[in-house]
Formats: structure tokens, C-alpha cells, sequence
């Protein structure tokens, strides 16, 4: 696919056009039988988790190499919130991450991991980590909800972690995405009418080009 017939398509389907990176990712139609058949070959990674930490006086210590990180309810990124609280959600092994859900008013907001280098990743949703672990997308955000439909895809280089890719959209949320190759994803796009009363289904495929690993 070229690039003026993948910013066809997304402007077509309500997105914005990614920013220029040294990553592409190719948007393919699928008809509805080609993403059934596409995700009975998908790839779920499902990392083990342990629970080496405990939330102490309403404070959560994550260690790493750049020196320890606090989450302390009440405070959110240094400012005082009274109603905000954290979760240990556990440890990941095979990523070195530890995951802290942040609440407000009882509902989650972020979803913070903390990588053993000391990189604070603060997502919108939970990540979908590719096969090799060398990357993952978040996909966040809903019409007829909060926020403004992403996807945002992420990289391991040098070291750390890089958001390298990200599309808005303005007619379609993300509804379920999934691995199906190691530079490869399938999406179910799920778009509303006017008054939110009718919804239907469109998919795709997303090929990941051009990337770089470190």
C-alpha cells in the first residue's frame, strides 16, 4: 500500500493521518470472513505476573536502577488530588515492568509501568505486547465514551520504550485488536450513528513496516 492510498484510506474512514516516522503501518481492508479466519492465527501474549511489592501507608515504592518511584495516594504526578488512589497490579518478568492502576473517584484513569531502567510509561489502556516482546500498541479511548479513539504503537530502542506511531479517529473505536504476526495486527472498528442507537463493524489490518530494533 502506498502512503497516498493509506492516507486515503484513513482520512475515508475518519482518522487522522499518523506523523512522519521512520515507522509505517499499512492499513489493509478485511472483509468480516478474512478477520475470522485472521484471528484464529492470533498470538496472545500473556505475561506471567508476581506480586513482590505491598502498598504500605497508602504508598507504593517501585524500585529501579534510576533510584525508587512513589505513588502515593492523594497525589497525583506531584499535586495533591484527594480522591485519587493506586493499585499494584504485579510484576512482569519477561518485560521487567511493574503496573500500577491509578483511580479517580473509584474509576481508573492510567495505567502506569514502571520499567526496572526507571522509564515511567503512562498509559491509557492496557497494552496488547507483540510476540517478541519488542513492542505493543495501546488502543484507548471511545465514541460514545471518554476520549478521543487512538491506537498508539510503541517500540523498544535503545533501551527504552518510544511511542514511534499513533492514529486518531473520528467515525470508529477500537472494539478489539490482535497480534496475528510479529509486525502484524488484526482490528475490529466499531462506528456509531448520530444518536448512538445503531452501531456496525468494519475491519482491518495493520502491517507494521520500515521498524527498527534495538
Amino acid at each position: 500500500m502506498n502512503t497516498a492510498f493509506l492516507l486515503l484510506f484513513l482520512l475515508r474512514n475518519g482518522a487522522s493521518a499518523p506523523r512522519p516516522t521512520s515507522v509505517r503501518v499499512a492499513f489493509s481492508p478485511l472483509t468480516k470472513a478474512a478477520y475470522m479466519q485472521a484471528l484464529k492465527g492470533k498470538i496472545a501474549f500473556t505475561p506471567r505476573v508476581t506480586f513482590p511489592l505491598k502498598k504500605q501507608q497508602g504508598r507504593l515504592v517501585i524500585p529501579s536502577t534510576k533510584g525508587p518511584h512513589v505513588f502515593r495516594d492523594g497525589w497525583v504526578d506531584g499535586e495533591r488530588d484527594e480522591d485519587t488512589q493506586y493499585k499494584y497490579l504485579g510484576y512482569w518478568p519477561e518485560l521487567r515492568w511493574h503496573l500500577v492502576e491509578g483511580y479517580h473517584f473509584s474509576e481508573v484513569y492510567r495505567l502506569n509501568a514502571l520499567t526496572q531502567n526507571g522509564q515511567w510509561l503512562r498509559l491509557e489502556d492496557s497494552p496488547a505486547i507483540s510476540p517478541d516482546t519488542s513492542q505493543f500498541v495501546v488502543a484507548s479511548g471511545a465514541l460514545d465514551g471518554i476520549g478521543t479513539p487512538t491506537i498508539q504503537l510503541f517500540q523498544r530502542k535503545e533501551g527504552a520504550w518510544q511511542q514511534v506511531w499513533k492514529v486518531e479517529s473520528r467515525s470508529w473505536q477500537v472494539e478489539e485488536v490482535e497480534w496475528v504476526a510479529a509486525n502484524a495486527l488484526v482490528l475490529q472498528q466499531k462506528h456509531w450513528n448520530k444518536t448512538f442507537s445503531r452501531a456496525w463493524y468494519t475491519y482491518a489490518r495493520l502491517t507494521i513496516q520500515d521498524q527498527t530494533k534495538n
